[in-house]
């Protein structure tokens, strides 16, 4: 299907009355609840044939738009680029990340310190046309005793630059986001984004985030101050904070993270997050740890800013280039606004041809571009005709607006009243359109305010946005579980269970673990346990062909749920619970009912597989900080935890431990 080229040809006039907006110069997009891509969810209701695909950025000839040429410049780690349009001086401003990681190189800094042993520059530089770019001499920071640098702070790790139009301190009205280390979030402030204060400490941050692309904007819609980071715990997921005041903060969870069958192999490591439409959308990085250590670039979305989900997982949205090309192995998107020019979104990156590993590597500012709302589309999955309805919509009294490729092929749109009647239908549409009027056969369906569906019939097409109407129901969908939806039947129930007879069976991941022939809950084999601070026995897959009760639970254990139990005996008497990972995680807690003691002690918990997470966690269960969906962790189980609810050393005895389905 030929997409590829809709950049070059979205500004010929098609069929509909109005054409194309015409090209404007540079500008920053305004949040619009009356533009809705098709990328969110809550906006599509049906569809045939049909799926979801990303936009097709085309990159400048240009790239990369300039080199680390500059002796302070020693190393472009990540660039981390901040772009802004100041339509007040008419220019383009870059905010870019530089590592000193050469000890001679850091001698040279204007008084050289470190953190994490190397230096660090937060670097300006400015553009006309956003195509070639200058690096002032601001002489605010001196190198090897030059003035004349375009070094603005330093000491600023990760940094995060956006300009604050809701601040009413002029001194205040440029931040920047920045940390020191996992859990030391700081903040600068600044009149004009050169002239920068003092670090002041953020509250609020847990320990475990930061080391990433800090970034941080006034919400309009929440009327609050949003900051996006990292929340590392062996694996890095992205996480939300929120304020008032832009010193203290609270912590609103981790609101993005790789799926289940990526594990750790591939992990979210940055978010760039924005406003656009009726929605919020951010550049999330994904890093490929378990492969070769390159970052993807990929797109997601949200209702809200708080809920977040990959448009098409797996696909990038700012494509690598080919091996050995200047952005061959990272791609690291930009934080900002969103800017157009001449009806393109300019997406301004940092592109590399060395892995995420390792200090000393350059990633070097490149554009990329695509026609305004063409983040991504509903495109036939295959040939033939394909269909989209949208929900329900309330009209803005506008007139209604499409954005759509359609060269080659044909589009047709009915509006269908809320009973399914056809209130009208438009005349063929058979070109590529940005925002145009929907060329409608009756003369449209705005000005009656009623609420209304848009269908499409579409071949050789692809669907962007419409603009001139808003969600009737905001909320997003509920996601039922597969496990109790209708046409799902459970499989006979199986029963797993570690007797400890003749060994350890898979028991592992404590600091010491003996077999005991004898003294068990039944006389006879058992295993003594030492744990020291929060180790715990781990049971998945079995030694030599042993027990195991990694996979999907519904399908090894049938059933409609399920039910843990051990016989356990501990000196001093303690209580326990159960821990289920999703492969080897994260997880989902419950307590065990009552202490056990120097008798043997049943210690047991029971669940449901097609529980929500709200019906989980009211059963006592309770999701770690970067879980997954109940409904995900029981289809994907990789182990089974058992241990002390308290902390500190302790040793016990563990015997008969049994997993098994539960019938209706």
């Amino acid at each position: 299907m030929r997409l590829a080229l809709s950049f070059l040809l979205f500004l010929a006039p098609g069929l509909f009355g109005s054409g194309v907006a015409a090209p404007s110069g540079p500008h920053v997009v305004p949040p619009d609840d009356s533009v809705l891509l098709f990328l969110d969810s809550r906006v599509v209701d049906r569809m045939e044939n049909s799926r979801l695909a990303p936009g097709a950025v085309f990159k400048d000839p240009a790239n990369p738009l300039f080199k680390a040429d500059q002796p302070w410049e020693n190393a472009l780690n990540n660039l981390y680029p901040n772009v802004l349009w100041d339509e007040s001086t008419g220019s383009f401003r870059l905010w870019y990340k530089c590592v000193l990681a050469d000890p001679e190189v850091i001698a040279k800094m204007d008084g050289p310190s470190t953190v994490h042993d190397v230096g660090w520059y937060l670097l300006h530089a400015t553009s006309r046309d956003g195509l070639v770019w200058k690096k002032p001499g601001y002489g605010i920071h001196r190198f090897a005793g030059n003035a004349a640098t375009n070094i603005v702070a330093r000491d600023t790790p990760n940094v995060g630059v956006f300009r604050d139009d809701h601040e009413r301190d002029p001194a205040r009205r440029y931040k920047m986001t920045y940390d020191v280390g996992l859990g030391q979030p700081r903040a600068r402030f600044s009149p004009d984004g050169l002239h920068w204060s003092g670090p002041v400490e953020m509250i609020g941050f847990h320990p475990r985030e930061g080391d990433t692309h800090n970034n941080a904007f006034w919400d309009e819609r929440s009327g609050r101050y949003v900051w996006f980071t990292k929340y590392y715990s062996g694996e890095r997921t992205v996480a939300r904070l929120e304020s008032q005041d832009f010193l203290h903060w609270t912590d609103t969870s981790v609101v993005l993270r790789s799926s289940v069958e990526e594990g750790k192999a591939t992990q979210t490591y940055a978010l760039t997050a924005f406003r656009y439409g009726s929605v919020y959308l951010g550049y999330v990085m994904m890093y490929h740890p378990g492969t070769d250590r390159s970052v993807d670039c990929e797109l997601a979305w949200s209702p809200d800013g708080r809920r977040w989900s990959r448009v098409t997982p797996g696909q990038a949205f700012i494509p690598r280039g080919p091996a050995g090309s200047y952005d061959s192995l990272c791609i690291y998107g930009p934080a900002g606004p969103v800017v157009t020019v001449d009806n393109q979104v300019w997406i301004w990156y940092g592109g590399s041809d060395v892995p995420h590993t390792g200090w000393k590597r350059h990633c070097l500012p490149c554009l990329a571009r695509l026609p305004l709302d063409h983040f991504a589309g509903i495109e036939p999955e295959s040939p033939g005709p394909a269909v989209l309805e949208t929900a329900l919509l309330l009209p803005t009294g506008e007139p209604l607006e499409l954005t759509a490729d359609a060269a080659g092929g044909t589009i047709r749109v009915e509006a269908l009243s809320a009973a399914g009647e056809v209130i009208d239908e438009s005349e063929l549409i058979t070109s590529d359109v940005v925002r145009s009027r929907v060329p409608w056969t009756c003369g449209g369906f705005e000005a009656g305010r009623a609420p209304v569906k848009l269908r499409f019939e579409f071949q050789r097409s692809r669907l962007y946005a419409v603009r001139g109407a808003t969600l009737l129901r905001t909320e997003l969908p509920q996601a039922g579980s597969p496990f109790r939806s209708p046409g799902w039947t459970p499989r006979p129930v199986m029963r797993k269970t570690f007797h400890f007879d003749h060994g350890t069976e898979g028991c592992r991941g404590v600091e010491s673990l003996v077999h005991r022939v004898s003294g068990g809950w039944a006389d006879s084999g058992h295993v003594r346990i030492a744990r020291e601070a929060t180790s715990a026995p781990i049971f998945s897959t079995g030694e030599a062909g042993g027990v195991s009760v990694a996979g999907a639970w519904p399908e090894i254990l049938g059933g409609r749920g399920a039910r843990l139990q051990a016989q356990v005996r501990s000196v001093p008497q303690t209580g326990f619970q159960w821990e289920i990972f999703a492969k080897d995680i994260a997880q989902w807690t419950h307590a065990a009912e009552g202490p056990a003691g120097e008798d043997w002690t049943l210690v047991s918990t029971a669940l449901q597989y097609g529980w929500t997470d709200a019906e989980a966690m009211a059963a006592g269960w309770r999701p770690a900080r970067n879980a997954f969906s109940w409904a995900e962790t029981l289809a994907h189980v990789g182990k089974v935890v058992l241990l002390p609810s308290t902390a500190g050393s302790h040793e016990w005895d563990l015997d008969e431990l049994v997993v098994e389905g539960l019938p209706d």
